[in-house]
C-alpha cells in the first residue's frame, strides 16, 4: 500500500546548498501549473482537529499555504504578520509575541504563559520557542478568538498552527538559495526518500545568515535548523508520523532603542536620524554611562520531537495519539537602550494527547484526554548606570529583575465536541473541557546583586548573601463549554453563531503569596461564509464580542527592571471581513482583502490604583488593520510564467503598554512587500526578486518604558526589520 497520508564551519555547509524550492503547491488552492483556474478551489485544514474545508469551519480562519510563505520569503512566525488582520506577531528577545484581537502578553518570563497557543504539528510550543525557523512548512492556520474546548489553557485569545509537510511516496529534491542586502544568505535543502511501499523519509536543512539590522551590528542571524520526519503505514488501518525539529540560533541579539520625547507622548522621533542606529555617540555619548553600545551574542538551542499515530478502527471511528518532548536553552546579552542585560531561560516539556473521533453524516463527535508537564527556569539581570537605582548608586550595579530557579506547570484535561445535523442544512454544536492545572515556583526576590548568577545563587550587594527567596504553589480546576449553530442558507453559503468560554491558569509574581488571578472569558461570535459567481468570489465576515474577567495584563518597565503583572476586566468587540476575488475579466489575476475593526478596551483593573487606565486602548491592539494582496501571472508562449505578488498592510495607531506610556506609541503606518518571480513551464525552476517593507517604515515590535532622565527618549522598543531586498533561485528535481 502507498504511504501517502490518508489525512488530508556552518557557512561552508550553507554555501553548498545552491538552489531553492520551486513553487509547486497551491495559493488559496488555485492550481499553479501554468494555467489559471476559473474558480477558487477549497482548502482542507485541520484547525478543529478534523479535516474540513476552510469554508466549512464556523470561524474566521486564515490559511497561508507553502506557496504564499515561500514566495514572500517567510522564515519565522513574526514574518507572517503582514498577511493577517487584527493580529500582531512581534519580535521579543527569545520569542515572538502573539497578539490576537488585542489579547497577548509580553516578556520572556518563565512563570507567565501567553494567552494564545502556538502549535507545530499539533504540539504546543512554549513562548520562547515561537521564534523557531519555519522549515518545510505545508501551511499555517490562524484561528482568532478563544479555542478553549479543543485547545485548552493556552488558547484563550486564539491559536496559530504550523503544519509541516509529511513524507510522500515520490523521490524528490527541493532546494533554494537566497541572497540580499545585509549580507543575507539563506539556503534550504529538502530530500524526500520512499524507503518502501509503506515507509518514507523526509529531511530538510535550513541555514540563515545575515548582518545585523542595527548600526552596532545587533539583530544579526546565524541560524541552522533541521527537520526530519518519517511516515509509515504498517497496515491499511494505521498511519504513523514521527518528526524532530532541531535548531541552533546564534548571531547577535537585538537591542532596545530609545524612542519619543518627553514633551509629546505620541512622538515618533528617535535619538539618531536612522531609527536602526542604536549607538550613543557624539551628543548622545553622555547617556552611554556603561560604555559604548555593541552587538552581544545570542545562543538559542532547541530540540522538539513529536509524533502522530492514527488508527482507523472502522470507517467511522479513528483513534489518534500525539506525544511530544521538548528541550530548550537560551542565553543572550543585549542592551536595553543604555543598560546592559543578561537574559536566559531553560525549558523541558512533555505533552500527550489521545483522542477518539467518530463521523457518520448527521452525527459526529470528538473526545480526548490531554496531559502536559513543563519545567522552566530563567533569569533577567540588568546593569544600571550611576544614580539610577537609588540616589548615589554607583555605575555598574546589577538587578536580578527576574530570577526563577524552579518552575513547574502540569495539568490534565478531558475534552469533547459533538456536532449533530438536525436537518440537511442545520447543525448544532456542543463542546466541553474539564481541566486541572497546578503551578509551583521557587526563586529569589528582586534585589541589587553583585553580578549575574545563572548556575549558582546570586549575591546581594548590601548583605553579601543570597537575596530572600519565594516559594508559591497554586491549583486551578475549570470547566469550559461551547454551544453553536450552523446553517447552510445555500450550497455555497454558511451562517453560524457560537457562544463559548475560555480559561487561563493564574500565576504569581516574585514575592511570597502574591498570586495573579486566573483569566476567564465569555465569547460570542456571529459570522457568514459565502461563495458567489460560480466560486470566483469568496466573502467571509465575522462579528465578535469578548468579555474577559481578570485577563492577565503584563508590561515591562526597562527604567526600573520591573515586570508589571496585574489583572483587568476587558471588553473587546469588532468585525473581520475577508474577501478573495478571481475576476473572469482578469483570469490571471487574484485579489485578496481583509479588513479588521477592533475595539479593545480595559474596563476595570483588579488593582484599584490602576483604575486610572480604565477605558485605555489595550496594548498592541490597533483599532483598524487592513491587508491587501494582488497576484498577477503573465503566461509566456514557452509555457513558463512570470508572477508579480504584492502584499500590503495598514495598521492604525496603537500603544505598547496598558499605561500608554510616552515613547511607545506606534503611529498609523503601511508596509508593502513585492515579489517578481519567473517560473519554468513545468515548475521545476524559479528565479525571483523581492523587496520587503518597501516604505522603509520603522515599526516598533515589543516595547518597554525607558527612563526619561537617563535615556535619550522615554520609550524603549524593539524594531521590526527595515527595508530589505534580495533575489531567490529555486529548483525541484523528481516528484510529481
Amino acid at each position: 500500500m502507498a504511504i501517502l497520508p490518508r489525512h488530508t564551519g556552518r557557512g561552508q555547509l550553507a554555501y553548498g546548498l545552491l538552489f531553492g524550492f520551486a513553487m509547486t503547491s497551491t495559493a488559496w488552492a488555485q492550481e499553479q501549473t501554468g494555467t489559471t483556474a476559473s474558480e477558487i478551489d477549497e482548502i482542507v485544514v485541520t484547525a478543529q482537529k478534523r479535516s474540513q474545508t476552510l469554508q466549512e469551519i464556523p470561524a474566521a480562519v486564515t490559511v497561508l499555504d507553502e506557496t504564499s510563505l515561500r514566495a514572500r520569503g517567510i522564515t519565522t512566525l513574526a514574518d507572517v504578520q503582514n498577511l493577517i488582520p487584527s493580529v500582531r506577531l512581534q519580535k521579543e528577545s527569545a520569542s515572538t509575541e502573539i497578539y490576537i484581537r488585542g489579547v497577548g502578553s509580553t516578556l520572556d518570563v518563565p512563570m507567565v504563559e501567553p494567552p494564545n497557543a502556538y502549535n507545530i504539528n499539533g504540539v504546543y510550543v512554549p513562548r520562547e520557542v515561537t521564534s523557531a525557523s519555519l522549515v518545510d512548512v505545508e501551511r499555517m492556520e490562524v484561528l482568532p478568538g478563544p479555542q478553549g474546548t479543543l485547545y485548552g489553557r493556552g488558547a484563550i485569545g486564539g491559536v496559530v498552527n504550523t503544519i509541516t509537510r509529511r513524507p510522500t511516496d515520490e523521490f524528490e529534491t527541493l532546494a533554494m538559495v537566497e541572497t540580499g542586502d545585509y549580507s543575507l544568505l539563506r539556503a534550504t535543502l529538502t530530500q524526500n526518500i520512499p524507503i518502501s511501499e509503506n515507509v518514507a523519509l523526509r529531511g530538510s536543512l535550513s541555514y540563515h545568515e545575515r548582518d545585523g539590522y542595527f548600526e552596532s551590528g545587533a539583530d544579526s542571524a546565524d541560524d541552522l535548523a533541521g527537520l526530519l520526519s518519517l511516515a509509515a503505514s504498517p497496515s491499511e488501518a494505521v498511519d504513523i508520523h514521527l518528526w524532530a525539529h532541531v535548531e541552533d540560533r546564534e548571531g547577535e541579539a537585538a537591542n532596545l532603542v530609545s524612542k519619543g520625547s518627553n514633551g509629546n507622548p505620541k512622538s515618533q522621533s528617535f535619538p539618531n536620524k536612522d531609527p536602526w542606529d542604536d549607538r550613543l555617540l557624539g551628543d548622545l555619548e553622555p547617556f552611554a554611562t556603561l560604555g559604548p553600545i555593541t552587538a552581544q551574542d545570542r545562543d538559542w538551542e532547541t530540540t522538539l520531537v513529536g509524533g502522530e499515530v492514527d488508527w482507523a478502527i472502522s470507517d467511522r471511528l479513528t483513534l489518534t495519539y500525539l506525544p511530544s518532548w521538548l528541550d530548550f536553552e537560551w542565553r543572550q546579552g543585549y542592551w536595553l537602550t543604555h543598560k546592559d542585560g543578561d537574559f536566559n531561560a531553560r525549558i523541558e516539556q512533555q505533552t500527550h494527547e489521545l483522542r477518539l473521533a467518530y463521523e457518520d453524516g448527521r452525527f459526529s463527535w470528538l473526545a480526548g484526554l490531554y496531559d502536559y508537564a513543563v519545567e522552566t527556569s530563567g533569569q533577567l539581570f540588568i546593569q544600571f548606570g550611576p544614580d539610577e537605582l537609588f540616589p548615589g548608586s554607583p555605575a555598574g550595579v546589577w538587578l536580578n529583575a527576574v530570577d526563577v530557579r524552579d518552575h513547574e506547570l502540569r495539568g490534565t484535561a478531558l475534552f469533547g465536541e459533538v456536532t449533530y445535523a438536525v436537518s440537511d442544512r442545520t447543525r448544532l454544536v456542543a463542546g466541553a473541557r474539564v481541566s486541572n492545572d497546578e503551578r509551583d515556583g521557587r526563586g529569589f526576590q528582586t534585589d541589587i546583586v553583585v553580578a549575574p548568577a545563572v548556575d549558582e545563587e546570586p549575591v546581594a550587594l548590601f548583605t553579601g548573601v543570597a537575596p530572600p527567596t519565594y516559594d508559591n504553589s497554586e491549583e486551578w480546576n475549570q470547566v469550559d463549554w461551547k454551544l453553536g449553530i450552523e446553517f447552510d442558507t445555500a450550497n455555497d453559503s454558511l451562517v453560524y453563531a457560537t457562544a463559548q468560554t475560555g480559561f487561563q491558569p493564574g500565576t504569581f509574581d516574585q514575592f511570597p503569596d502574591v498570586v495573579i488571578e486566573e483569566s476567564e472569558l465569555l465569547a460570542l461570535t456571529v459570522g457568514s461564509k459565502q461563495r458567489f459567481f460560480d466560486g470566483q468570489l469568496v466573502l467571509n465576515n465575522e462579528l465578535f464580542h469578548y468579555t474577559y474577567d481578570n485577563l492577565l495584563i503584563q508590561a515591562f518597565d526597562a527604567a526600573t527592571g520591573t515586570n508589571r503583572l496585574t489583572n483587568a476586566d476587558v471588553i473587546i468587540y469588532g468585525d473581520q471581513l475577508d474577501l478573495l476575488y478571481l475576476p473572469s475579466s482578469l483570469p490571471d489575476t487574484r485579489f485578496s482583502l481583509s479588513i479588521g475593526y477592533l475595539h479593545a478596551r480595559y474596563d476595570d483593573f483588579l488593582n484599584d490604583a490602576l483604575d486610572v487606565f480604565n477605558d485605555n486602548q489595550m496594548q498592541n491592539a490597533p483599532d483598524w488593520t487592513a491587508t491587501l494582496g494582488i497576484v498577477h501571472d503573465w503566461q509566456l508562449a514557452s509555457g513558463a510564467r512570470i508572477r508579480a505578488d504584492l502584499s500590503s498592510r495598514y495598521e492604525s495607531g496603537f500603544w505598547g503598554d496598558f499605561a500608554h506610556s510616552p515613547g511607545i506609541y506606534q503611529s498609523a503606518y503601511t508596509k508593502t512587500d513585492l515579489t517578481l518571480t519567473w517560473h519554468s513551464a513545468a515548475d521545476r525552476w524559479s528565479a525571483g526578486l523581492w523587496v520587503k517593507n518597501l516604505e522603509d517604515q520603522d515599526v516598533q515590535a515589543a516595547a518597554a518604558t525607558g527612563n526619561p532622565l537617563t535615556d535619550p527618549g522615554p520609550g524603549a522598543p524593539f524594531l521590526e526589520a527595515p527595508r530589505t531586498v534580495g533575489i531567490r533561485i529555486a529548483v525541484k528535481l523528481g516528484g510529481g
